[in-house]
């Protein structure tokens, strides 16, 4: 990890704007503190609070279950230790460890009514991680760009031996020697003591003013991570915050809101001397109540902007391209008369139907956002939103009530994608004759250009994206007819069932999940039961415009 001499960097604070240099010493500045359960807690420069040096354990989760009586069945598929650091845990199962330790050391005398124990925030974690956005005020290009790169342990990529519990066997070249999670402390520490900021378990942070109460955030990767992209130090995982899976834990904070208010105290004195010592340089001189009313005046007088107004929808029409209530695009598809989505559909728009009914998504991916394809969706459900969006949108008449939205033929999702001289009279002919056309390249070019779509880009030789699920929909470069999502992120459903087995569909393009080249083949079919659902199939739309 990237540190510097605390005698360069002392006296400082961070606060939200960047890291803000003092005229005095901090107070209290090279503090520590240790909890009843053993928990030992170190101050980090770029932030008041003081961490935890390692993940909270399984016995420190056990001592809190026993004292308090909370039901706990959690259950991880592998053996720990009371050395291993706890897993399954949720945001709201970290939060209530850490007000069940202070009320306790609270009541033991212990602690003060200004003394608690809490979770990282954002810029408490990034402080820890050595981030140098938290320790210098303005950065140059090449710093921000070190920020984006660099793990907590350097920029060396693969990990050098002995730095963090990952994932075993996935990375080439590193071995940590733990198929699972290992002891907390087993491997090097930050120049200020803390334990596992890459890997072991993924640990959760939360910042109250934040108000996205199903969203939480964990950082620092775990023992089932492998792809460098979610192991940088800046690397946020969104995830729902009743998220519970084996690979996430979390750590403590010591909080001393005294020493916290007067540390920011000190630093709003220094940012106001530097906010005044800015206008002086901008204004050539002092700033006097004159420049002010004349800065004013100025602004009084200053021609009005225009106000951006949104355009109002208009209808579809064949052969133009189309936005529906949604904001779905639709494009042309050429030599027919159907519009085609030009995306996916994304989980928000999936997740205005189910509203709208009443409905609840079964077994929805925890890593889904709101603009990512709406995978985990059985065909039958499918089928079932386009008829919705149907009467919608006739009811507000941006289609005409002969217009209807359904899922595309094999052929129309073909032709989509480029590939217009499929020869066979079904799916399962067309399938058994695929040319070695993708998505991206009619020539036959495999691996894609980096970057250029979402795919199980770790097992593709020479392939890189930044997506270790679903992306976007928006994030696959879009092809020629300005359609987007043909070559992976999700596959997709389509109307036709598949020869042979009615109750089953056929499903075209590549995901997340797909490497093997054959299967990324434009041509390529799979099928699937009608009801069945998998978090790498989602769907588009086709809306179907009446004969002119």
């Amino acid at each position: 990890m990237r540190f510097f001499p605390f005698s360069l960097l002392a006296p400082a604070l961070l606060l939200s704007s960047g890291f803000i240099p003092l005229s005095g010493q901090i107070p209290d500045e090279k503090r520590e503190h240790d909890s009843s359960l053993g928990l030992h807690f170190v101050s980090i420069p770029g932030t008041p609070a003081l961490l935890a040096t390692h993940e909270t354990r399984v016995s420190d989760w056990q001592a809190f279950i026993s004292a308090s009586g909370r039901e706990w069945s959690y259950k991880p598929h592998f053996e720990q230790g009371p050395d291993h650091p706890v897993v399954g845990i949720t945001l709201e199962d970290a939060r209530a460890f850490c007000t069940w330790l202070t009320e306790k050391e609270r009541a033991e005398g212990k602690l003060n009514a200004a003394q608690s124990y809490r979770l990282p925030g954002r810029a408490d974690w990034d402080a820890a991680a050595g981030l140098l956005r938290t320790r210098k005020p303005d950065l140059t290009v090449e710093e921000k760009v070190a920020d984006e790169q660099v793990f907590p342990w350097g920029m060396a990529w693969p990990p050098p031996a002995g730095v963090a519990n990952l994932a075993n066997g996935e990375i080439p070249g590193y071995d940590d020697s733990f198929p699972f999670t290992a002891p907390v402390g087993q491997f090097k520490p930050s120049a200020e003591g803390l334990y596992d900021l890459a890997g072991n378990v993924w640990e959760w942070c939360w910042d109250p003013e934040i108000r996205a109460e199903q969203v939480g955030v964990l950082r620092g990767g775990s023992w089932a991570y492998f792809r460098p992209e979610c192991l940088r130090s800046d690397y946020v995982y969104a995830v729902p915050v009743d998220m519970r899976m084996p690979t996430i834990g979390f750590r403590c904070v010591f909080e001393d809101k005294q020493r916290t208010a007067t540390m920011l105290a000190a630093a709003e004195k220094i940012k106001a001397e530097i906010r005044s010592q800015r206008r002086e340089e901008i204004m050539g001189g002092a700033v006097t109540k004159d420049d002010l009313a004349a800065m004013k005046e100025k602004l009084k007088n200053a021609p009005a902007t225009a106000a951006t107004s949104s355009a109002p929808l208009k209808p579809a029409e064949a052969g133009q391209a189309f936005v529906n209530a949604l904001g779905l695009t639709f494009v042309p598809l050429p030599g027919s008369s159907i519009l085609l989505g030009s995306t996916e559909v994304r989980v928000q728009d999936y997740e205005a139907w189910l509203k709208t009914k009443g409905g609840t998504w079964e077994n929805k991916a925890p890593f889904l956002s709101l603009d990512h394809p709406a995978v985990g969706v059985t065909w039958e459900e499918a089928t079932a939103f386009c008829n919705w969006l149907t009467e919608q949108d006739r009811a507000s008449k941006l289609i005409s009530v002969n217009a209807s939205y359904r899922l595309p033929t094999d052929l129309e999702w073909s032709q989509a994608a480029g590939l217009t001289d499929e020869t066979g009279a079904d799916p399962s002919q067309r399938h058994e004759k695929a040319s070695r056309h993708f998505p991206w390249s009619a020539e036959g070019t495999f691996p894609p250009p980096s970057s250029s779509t979402n795919l199980d880009a770790t097992r593709i030789e020479g392939y890189r994206d930044s997506y270790s699920y679903t992306a976007p929909v928006t994030t696959e470069v879009a092809n020629a007819k300005g359609i987007q999502g043909l070559g992976g992120n999700a596959s997709e459903w389509c109307q036709d069932p598949w020869p042979g087995a009615k109750s089953e569909r056929v499903i075209r393009g590549g995901s997340w999940l797909s490497r093997d080249q054959d299967q990324l083949r434009t041509g390529h079919r799979q099928h699937a039961p009608q009801d069945s659902r998998n978090n790498s199939i989602g769907f588009r739309l086709v809306l179907e415009l009446p004969a002119p």
